[in-house]
């Protein structure tokens, strides 16, 4: 038998109610009196197909469609009586500067003993926007780094004894399998641990292959022709820029597979030396010169902030933090239809959140603790609207005492399970324990540490930040006959996320 309701916003309802109202170590009598609100699946669909509407032109961050979004979003906050959130506003405006390559000017030539060799653009490479200068072109020997980590706790450094020094790293995306899924995941990172290594070793440039499908060429694609957007800093620099890495092209499959054919390790040896974790860096004997076109520019986008004031007049001065993206990958460049309408990336997530929120204001006993929900800007840009939250709190950050993200909320299949990323690293575990055994749904480990989700979405910024923090995900487990959700998943990653086909045509189970 299934449950009423899937399983996720039961779960998310109950973790939040649980982190809003207990102590560190609550009594049973305590614990008893935490009620789960209702919360209604039709509802949640009916803030998501609304958000995924071509009317918001795939909610770009700073775009018109993600202005008209926000907009809607505060409503529902102001509907629900929720407080706003930023000195009397809904809206807290963060600033980008912003880099669009000019299409058509990406240019990749490798010189070997053999001669030269002109790569496509956007069919056997592509690379994103740095602000290294409007004209860019940099020539440099390439160097192999495997995954290129500095992990001390496995003795696993692959910089030692490489000269980087004005070369091109060559960099598989992934990290070793021994780090665990969190920790794994922060060194899958380039920007939290792979481009300040490469800049530190006087890298100019990075190329990067994956030789695992775990994301789609596509997708890539799709994700290189949007621009890049910084947030800036205290002094107005933009944040994670890596000034030194003039360069980051990221290989395509059938790219990658020639670039290896010129030099002294061939693609087969170097995916199966990746795969048994037993790679040598080297230098693989090649010369690249990559040249491209950068349009900068500025903009701006809001978070979207409301408060729930807790009932408790002591623990009321303390926050759980709820967020959900709002922006998306906004329009591409095909013919006919190019709204990337963003359905489950992440109207699912905002959906779910305002569903939450609206039980929580509404439930008959409200959290003693008072609940500050975000939808933010800037999350498929790199997690910046989360990041300048975190940075920037409206509340005093130590008030903070945990952060529940939800981001692609999966209705494909009726789970039984969920995930809840960063939990056994935080103080978060019980809690979350609790809550899975209130409502009855198992919790299960990480699907795909390979793929370093932990980093990935709007928990990380407060993780950085020492409060602890939880990205929910639905499981796999169902008892739906003929259903395979780890299949229905990859299908959507290959052939949707990111795409004009991620809509409200796909199954919402509700």
């Amino acid at each position: 038998m299934f449950p009423e309701k899937p399983v996720l916003i039961l779960f998310a309802v109950a973790s939040t109610a649980l982190l809003s109202s207990c102590i560190e170590q609550p009594s049973s009598s305590a614990e008893e009196a935490v009620t789960i609100p209702d919360i209604s699946g039709d509802a949640i669909f009916a803030h998501v197909a609304l958000l995924a509407d071509d009317l918001y032109e795939g909610r770009e961050a700073g775009s018109r469609g993600y202005q008209l979004a926000a907009k809607y979003v505060a409503t529902q906050f102001a509907t629900m009586g929720l407080t706003p959130g930023n000195d009397g506003s809904y809206f807290q405006t963060v600033s980008f500067t912003t880099g669009n390559i000019v299409n058509g000017s990406r240019e990749l030539t490798v010189a070997s003993d053999n001669g030269e060799r002109s790569y496509a653009e956007l069919q056997e490479f592509t690379s994103t926007a740095t602000l290294a200068g409007e004209e860019i072109s940099v020539t440099a020997p390439l160097v192999f780094l495997g995954y290129g980590v500095n992990a001390p706790s496995i003795e696993r450094n692959d910089y030692e004894n490489v000269d980087l020094e004005g070369k091109i790293a060559v960099v598989v995306i992934g990290a070793p399998e021994a780090l665990g899924s969190e920790v794994r995941a922060f060194y899958r990172s380039s920007r939290y641990h792979k481009s300040p290594e490469l800049e530190s070793r006087g890298a100019v440039g990075v190329i990067e292959l994956q030789h695992r499908q775990i994301s789609s060429d596509g997708a890539a694609v799709r994700g290189s022709q949007s621009p890049k957007f910084w947030s800036l800093d205290t002094h107005d620099h933009p944040k994670y820029a890596f000034d030194g890495l003039q360069v980051s092209v990221r290989m395509l499959e059938s790219g990658a597979k020639e670039l290896f054919a010129e030099s002294p390790l061939s693609f087969a040896e170097m995916a199966a030396s990746i795969e048994d974790e037993n790679y040598t860096p080297m230098d693989l004997g090649l010369t690249a010169t990559i040249s491209q076109r950068v349009v900068r520019g500025s903009i701006q986008g809001d978070n979207v902030i409301a408060v729930l004031e807790g009932s408790d007049p002591v623990l009321k001065d303390e926050y759980v933090v709820m967020t959900a993206h709002l922006d998306g990958k906004g329009l591409g460049q095909e013919t006919g239809d190019n709204i990337y309408n963003g359905f489950y990336d992440n109207a699912s997530g905002v959906g779910t959140m305002l569903e939450v929120a609206k039980a929580l204001a509404t439930a008959e006993t409200r959290p003693k603790r008072s609940i500050i929900f975000i939808a933010t800007v800037g999350e498929e840009k790199g997690l910046l609207g989360a990041d300048y939250f975190a940075n920037n709190p409206t509340v005093p950050v130590e008030s903070i005492v945990a952060n529940v993200n939800m981001d692609m909320v999966m209705f494909l299949w009726q789970a039984e399970d969920v995930v809840a990323f960063g939990a056994k690293h935080s103080t978060l575990q019980d809690i979350v324990k609790r809550a899975t055994d209130k409502v009855g749904v198992k919790l299960s480990p990480d699907p795909f540490p390979e793929r370093g989700y932990f980093t990935r979405s709007d928990q990380f910024p407060f993780v950085q930040q020492g409060i602890p923090a939880v990205f929910f995900a639905t499981g796999f487990e169902t008892q739906e006959a003929g259903v395979d959700p780890e299949a229905l998943y990859n299908h959507f990653m290959q052939n949707h996320y990111h795409g004009a086909t991620d809509d409200q045509k796909l199954r919402f189970d509700r």
